[in-house]
């Protein structure tokens, strides 16, 4: 079976929909409308590009303890796939990724954008910090409180290739916060991502 907290369980995280929209529209990086330049995770099934790549290399261990370095690691794989995938639109990478509210308050954006005609052009230069801020365990229950600090060119522009937001050479540094829970016992693998938020972006 595979660690615990290694790059396949990570990568299929799972988000409590609730506020996600909104969320989307708020905190995950804005463009045209307050249209997010950014995006998050998960379903309980795998993607099976992801399986393929990475089950044979995971090491093996104590599925009841969790272990900060590969937890890191993971997350921060998934964080960038995420990110380049609602960036391109690309459905086919998100819709394993997402539960099934969460997928549809993405592509209700993606389909905004489409229809006004507007794209994302964003380049994700790399994660400049992670850092777990709080582990609350409850029985078996795991809550993983998550910081990520990336860099991140992104711009929209309209059907000319005119840029209508944001700057195309300018370097935004993004700090998200992330809560992930899974019960530890349980056989299903997923992660669910239960909350997000981000801080104040700074520019330079």
């Amino acid at each position: 079976m595979s660690e615990n907290f290694g790059y396949i369980d990570i990568i299929l995280l799972a988000i409590m929909a609730g506020f996600i929209l909104l969320r989307l529209r708020s905190t995950l990086g804005k463009g045209a409308d307050n249209m997010p330049m950014k995006a998050r995770f998960t379903q309980t099934q795998a993607n099976e590009e992801f399986v393929k790549t990475t089950v044979n290399d995971e090491p093996k261990q104590d599925e009841s303890k969790f272990n900060e370095q590969t937890f890191v690691k993971g997350a921060e794989a998934a964080y960038e796939i995420i990110i380049n995938a609602f960036a391109q639109s690309d459905r086919k990478t998100l819709k394993p990724l997402l539960t099934k509210d969460l997928y549809k308050s993405f592509d209700d954006v993606i389909k905004e954008r489409s229809v006004k005609k507007i794209t994302s052009d964003m380049t994700f230069i790399g994660i400049k910090e992670t850092k777990v801020l709080d582990v609350n365990v409850v029985g078996s229950v795991h809550k993983v409180k998550t910081k990520f600090v990336s860099e991140i060119v992104n711009c929209l522009k309209n059907d000319k290739g005119e840029v209508i937001e944001g700057n195309p050479e300018q370097i935004k540094l993004v700090t998200d916060v992330w809560v992930f829970q899974k019960d530890l016992k349980s056989n299903d693998p997923t992660w669910y991502l239960t909350e997000l938020s981000s801080e104040e972006e700074t520019k330079h």
